[in-house]
């Protein structure tokens, strides 16, 4: 039976003492057939060796079931790599190896690096590697021997590590040599004692020109490195973006892209309709007159899915162009904005989703394809019921949802204007929808985690909608029967022509009759205002004149006519 053993986020222990050792041994062991997937995160194992002696033994007993190693933030060090390259070199269906937070590249030592590298260069199935603040900044020759071995990898992390020029020269060769690399990320790495990227020219140009060689990569993260804060280096930059035909995805977040001149390049960018299909800009501390061109360039796009722009400075001015965005824009699937200045305007957001105003609104004005994720919690905006609604697949399936949540939350929709042209066949289905409560009765299940078995009487929607559809003079001829000869008055009375008694006509819709309804005769000393019955009660109209009028009157004169 293959098992996954992890250990999470254990922040407390330095060092494991005698006592917590064995028990950890122990509970180790209780693990040790079949184990697919071996994790240690943010545990501060003791010093060498007991990593080789204690818990190895135990990973390479599964070392034909092992696909995933993950030994993150446990206090590795150098001399701990040489058993975990022999586990490699001896394992055949590894695909994940994570070795992050831990020092395992001395200054001046480079064994450790040259083991990694032979293990990884072999391995038939090995895809992703993550040796991100491993210290690989300080050793170069490390570095370079770490690359060489990653020519069959995948997706290569390296955040973290503080790369010189010399590093990053390394690492742009690297990417513009033939190599299986799709994913690349070097976030926070492009640092020299105390300078990023930003402050170096030539750092700037070696990238650029790896990435216009560049036709492998699909995914970059150049996250962290404060690329925005010198315009001619972050131009560079996006030179070499724009030249990178196969990205897909691309993380600029907490680059210090704030100012009009680095977000019109993006925008530009975005513009040319690119491969791209993600985009982060989170963290950038962006105003709303940056952001505005950022967004308006969104309108000429489509190809991007999904935008973040979490955590910077918009305010609530940013709320008309995103609407005016995603009015036109039927490409984007997810567009974050949580953590700026916008939550006193999130109905206008979320209208441009789901504008309930009526039926045609619902259709034809809303945007039934962007995700909008503004806090992440429902708070009365119905915010994660209409993201899932819009993650459908089906447009009608989108339409109907949309109608029942809009009936729950806005009374414009029981305009009756709004059903001018819907067609008489289909209204039953509208009312029926309309009718409906996501949550109850296990309707909308994939659309809602609640689930209420019971309809609380109070929220009968067709009460509502019929009374507004009865208000409205017009309606009621929807209903008529016959050649339609009877009019109404300016005074609401109905005008009857005395004529012969002749035989009725007889017509298709002649014997439809809604459902469970009955006509009441009337009782002598009652009023002699009609009833219009539904179901088993009864409701009465009457006029602004005070006469009463009711779908029976104008089908008795429409007999006797």
């Amino acid at each position: 039976m293959v098992c996954v053993f992890a250990i999470l986020s254990v922040y407390s222990l330095k060092f494991l003492n005698n006592f917590y050792t064995e028990a950890f041994v122990e509970d180790l062991k209780n693990y040790e057939d079949g184990i697919e997937r071996f994790s240690i995160n943010n545990v501060m194992l003791p010093t060498s060796p007991f990593f080789s002696t204690s818990i190895m033994p135990i990973i390479t007993a599964n070392i034909a079931t092992i696909t995933s190693l993950e030994l993150e933030s446990c206090h590795l060090q150098s001399t701990d790599v040489e058993c975990i390259s022999k586990f490699i070199k001896k394992n055949k269906v590894l695909g994940v190896l994570n070795l992050s937070q831990n020092e395992l590249f001395g200054i001046d030592d480079c064994v450790a690096a040259n083991q990694l590298s032979k293990a990884m260069k072999k391995h038939p199935e090995l895809s992703f590697v993550n040796l991100s603040k491993t210290n690989l900044g300080a050793n170069n020759e490390a570095l370079k021997l770490v690359l060489e071995g990653s020519k069959g990898i995948n997706s290569l992390i390296i955040d973290n590590n503080a790369l010189d020029k010399e590093g990053l020269t390394l690492v742009t060769d690297f990417l513009q040599k033939k190599n299986a690399l799709t994913e690349f990320s070097m976030a926070s790495s492009l640092y020299e004692d105390g300078e990023n990227i930003s402050s170096c020219i030539s750092k700037a140009k070696a990238l650029k020109q790896c990435l216009v060689k560049n036709n492998t990569l699909e995914q970059l993260c150049l996250g962290s490195n404060l690329l925005g804060c010198n315009n001619r280096i972050f131009s560079k930059v996006m030179s070499g973006i724009k030249g990178s035909v196969s990205l897909v995805h691309l993380d600029l977040s907490d680059n210090g892209i704030r100012n009009m001149p680095s977000a019109k390049l993006v925008a530009k960018y975005l513009a040319r309709n690119p491969s791209l299909i993600e985009l982060d800009m989170s963290n950038n501390w962006m105003v709303t007159k940056s952001a505005n061109v950022l967004i308006e360039s969104l309108k000429k796009n489509t190809t991007l899915e999904h935008l973040s722009l979490k955590n910077n400075s918009m305010n609530v001015k940013i709320v008309p162009a995103i609407v005016d965005m995603l009015q036109s824009n039927s490409t984007l699937r997810s567009l974050n904005v949580q953590h700026n200045k916008v939550h006193n305007k999130k109905w206008e957001l979320f209208n441009a989703l789901c504008d309930p105003t009526s039926l045609d609104s619902i259709m034809n004005k809303s945007n039934h394809t962007c995700s909008i994720i503004l806090n992440g919690r429902n708070q009365g905006n119905n915010e994660e019921e209409l993201n899932n609604i819009n993650q459908l697949k089906n447009e009608g399936e989108k339409i109907r949802y949309k109608v029942v949540l809009s009936a729950s939350r806005k009374k414009d929709l029981y305009d009756p204007r709004s059903f001018e042209d819907v067609s008489l066949e289909i209204m039953p289905k509208v009312l029926e929808l309309v009718q409906l409560e996501i949550g109850y009765n296990g309707y909308g299940k994939e659309i809602t985690r609640k689930n209420l078995k019971e309809k609380d009487s109070r929220l009968n929607r067709l009460n509502n909608v019929y009374e507004t559809i009865h208000q409205w003079p017009a309606f009621p001829s929807l209903f008529a029967r016959g050649p339609g000869k009877g009019s109404l008055t300016k005074t609401g009375k109905l005008k009857r022509k005395r004529e012969k008694r002749v035989p009725k006509v007889t017509d298709e819709d002649e014997d439809w009759e809604p459902s469970g309804s009955r006509q009441r005769k009337k009782r002598s000393g009652q009023s002699s205002s009609s009833s219009i019955v539904v179901g088993s009660g009864t409701r009465s109209r009457r006029s602004s004149a005070g006469t009463s009028i009711s779908y029976a009157d104008i089908e008795n004169s429409e007999d006797e006519s």
